[in-house]
Parts: C-alpha cells; structure tokens; sequence
C-alpha cells in the first residue's frame, strides 16, 4: 500500500538534523547509531494488519515526518517527498514473555530503509494474553521525541480522522519543556499564544550565558579512558504519581526530580567505579523543546541540548534535589526559550556555532530529557498501558536516559557504554534515589 500525501516539503535540515545524519553514518559500532523509537503496550486482540495501515493512510497528511526523506547528496541537504509503502513500513512479529525486551533490542539493528522514509512499525504479540505492542523505530536524524510523542498522539488519538493539524483541538506533542511540568505544545483548547521575543539586554544576557554554558569540561573524553561505541540497553518503571507528589511536596517540577535522582545515581555509581568522575560538579545535558504547534511533526529536530551543572559528590538525595533548584532556574527563565527561538530563526549562523560547541567531543556527557503524553492514548478502543520510550547514546556520549511521562506508569529508558563499569546498575540507583525523594519528602510524598 503506497500512500501519496499533500504534505509541503518543509524547510531546510537544521545543523542538529545534519549532526545526527553523519553520527549514523561514522557510528563506531551499530549501537551507537541514533536509532529512537516509542513502544506502546496496550490490552486487546492483536490488531489487524490491513486495517492499521489504513488507520495511518488516513492520518499521514498530519505526520510529515513520516512522508519524508533527508538528502544530502547533489545539491543542499534537503527533505524531499517520499509516499512510504505501508506494506513494507508496517509488519508484525510474534514474540514471548521472555524475548519482549531482546526483541526490543533487535528491533534497533535492524536496518531502516535508506530510498524510504526512515521508520518502521511491527506489531508484536504473543508475549501475553490479550496484549500486544506498537513498536515504531526511527532515526533521530528525522524524528526527535517531540515528533515520537505526535505520531503516538495522532495515530493513537481520537478515531475523528477529519481532524486537522491546523485546527486548535488537534494532537500536538506534549513535550516537556526545561520547568518539566509545562507542556510546549497544547493538546487541546486554542493554540499557545507565540512568546514575545526578549528584550534586546535579556538577549544579550541570555545569549551569553548559552555560551558560557557550553565550555568544554572533558570529564569523558580522556584518551586513557575510551568509550567503547557498545550499549547497554535497559528500562526502568516508576510510578508517576510517585514523581508528581514527590515534586510537589520539594515545590520543584517532575523534571526536577529527575535530573537530580540521575545526579545521584551517577554520582553514586562513579564513588564506587569510576573516582575520576566523581567530582562535586557534574556536567548533564538536556534537549530544550524549541518546536512551537505549527511545527507538529514536521521532519527533524527543534530542541537545543542545554547544559547543566548539577551538584556532584557525596550528598543526601534531599540536598542533592534542593541544589538542583537553582542549576535548573535559568532554563525556567522564557528568555532562554525565547533566545534559542530567536538564534534559530534570526541568526542560525550563531545557532549553528552554538550547536556544534555542543557536541565537541569534549563537551559531551550524560543526557537526562523527560517527555509528558497527557492525552489517553487507544486504538480501536483498546487502551495504551504503557508507553516506553527508546533514545539513543551515540558516540562520545557515556549515558543517555529518556524518560516518558504517561497514565499511572512511567518508563524510563537508559543507554549505557559498556567502557562504563558497573554502570548497568544506574537505572536501579535512580530509582531508589527517588524512592528516597519521596520518603524523605516534607509532609510525605508516598
């Protein structure tokens, strides 16, 4: 099933889209590509093959990212227009209770097409009784989690296929922004008013200070250390409501809880393995949404990967969430927002400057991002339990953890370099850092 879309072809790749394209193809090893997915557990009958292409035939017009290829030879880089063939886009593989997660991890190697649109969707089944999961496997070189959480949202969303992306009661992605609790996108009601852009002297400020922020520290680029290009691969659950009250009860935002459980755990895990990294300052990375609603789905990254300083060493967790408050304050702040988006589109000579003093090897370090589905996710009335998310650690990274916020249970999903030691012990050290949190928490959180 070939599906001709209407979609215009969008602008030009971005510098982010472009790094992730070469990171794929000079990859030290097939697990340091920047292969990305989302994986939807829901309860049902395994659904219908022909009746599921023609749910997303319906919707494709909305998920541009979906109906388009990169191109980077002869001529400029470019998105070009490419119907993907459904057929072969969409499959089905039979699994069971013990292989789920092996096949998750299989599902990454797996070539995706290079004359199509890169993504792929399988059905799996068999691993349980009325259960089956929507895999969707794609390349961050054209999909970021914003675009991961509107294909979910669109595909998965109300059965009214005559909804438009441009109607206000749309689906749009619920992306976390920096606060960690506001979503960049409404999901329903009118359109986010655009933000005003920042004053000449907080553009200066702030301008300065996304310089400052991205020096290099090269706490995982020394050459007696190497990385080893190999990943680990695992998952962790977490009650949401557990990071909702837990964030409350510290007057702080899920993400705030977050990023300071993953400073604990990496710290704690560097005092026992690695004493080199175990310093009072830890440099951690997180995507800043820049996507604004009329940019739902298009092909591509909109973010900027901020720099932190988070409190390092031994600390209680309580001390350590309290000292990220402030390590976290200035990307609350709209004028930093407000700043990339102006970067972005006024000056992306200076973007583009700024994008890749980021990724210098020596600036490189452990990513923390959190992404928020609010919307009820179904198909056919069949209910979305779960949603995992997939995020990649390419080369020169040590650790990347991706967090997905949805319903009762949120998944977690980290990637680890194997030159770590010890370091598949980080998923369980964050989750008993919030665990911590939470007992420890003014009035009682749990």
């Amino acid at each position: 099933m070939t599906v001709l879309t209407s979609v215009l072809t969008p602008p030009a790749p971005g510098p982010v889209d472009l790094l992730f394209h070469t990171a794929d193809r000079l990859a030290s090893h097939p697990e340091a590509a920047s292969t990305v997915g989302v994986v939807l557990q829901l309860t049902g009958e395994t659904p219908d093959l022909r009746r599921l292409r023609e749910r997303l035939a319906r919707r494709l017009h909305r998920l541009p990212c979906l109906t388009h290829l990169l191109v980077t030879d002869e001529g400029p880089p470019r998105w070009t227009p490419s119907p993907p063939d459904l057929d072969d886009h969409i499959t089905e593989r039979h699994v069971t209770a013990a292989d789920l997660h092996d096949t998750l991890r299989a599902l990454l190697r797996d070539p995706l097409p290079a004359d199509a649109p890169a993504w792929r969707l399988t059905v799996l089944s068999g691993h349980a009784p009325r259960a089956y999961c929507l895999a969707l496997i794609t390349t961050h070189a054209v999909q970021d989690a914003a675009n991961l959480v509107a294909v979910a949202e669109i595909l998965l969303g109300p059965d009214d296929d005559t909804l438009d992306a441009d109607t206000p009661n749309a689906d749009t992605p619920n992306a976390e922004t920096p606060d960690g609790d506001t979503p960049a996108t409404t999901t329903t009601g009118p359109a986010r008013k655009t933000e005003a852009p920042p004053s000449p002297r907080r553009l200066l400020d702030t301008t300065a200070y996304l310089w400052r922020s991205t020096r290099p520290h090269a706490l995982w680029s020394d050459p007696d250390r190497p990385l080893s290009g190999r990943r680990h691969v695992l998952w962790q659950e977490v009650p949401t409501r557990l990071l909702k009250e837990t964030a409350r009860a510290y007057g702080a935002t899920s993400n705030d809880v977050h990023l300071a459980a993953l400073a604990h755990a990496v710290s704690r895990w560097a005092a026992e393995h690695r004493p080199d990294a175990d310093l009072d300052v830890l440099p951690l990375m997180l995507p800043v949404n820049l996507r604004t609603p009329t940019e739902t789905a298009l092909p591509g990254n909109r973010f900027f990967l901020a720099r932190l300083d988070l409190p390092g060493g031994p600390m209680t967790v309580t001390r350590r969430l309290n000292a990220t408050l402030p390590a976290t304050a200035p990307l609350k702040d709209p004028a930093y927002r407000g700043t990339l988006r102006h970067l972005l589109t006024q000056d992306p000579s200076q973007y583009a400057q700024l994008i890749a003093r980021t990724a210098a090897p020596e600036s490189l370090t452990v990513v923390g991002s959190m992404y928020r589905i609010a919307n009820h996710l179904s198909y056919d009335g069949d209910p979305v339990d779960r949603v995992i998310p997939i995020i990649c650690c390419p080369d020169g990274f040590p650790l990347t953890v991706g967090l997905f916020l949805y319903g009762d249970t949120s998944t977690a999903s980290f990637q680890i370099d194997h030159a770590l030691p010890g370091a598949a012990s980080i998923p369980r050290l964050w989750r008993r850092a919030l665990d911590d949190m939470a007992t420890c928490a003014p009035g009682g959180a749990r």
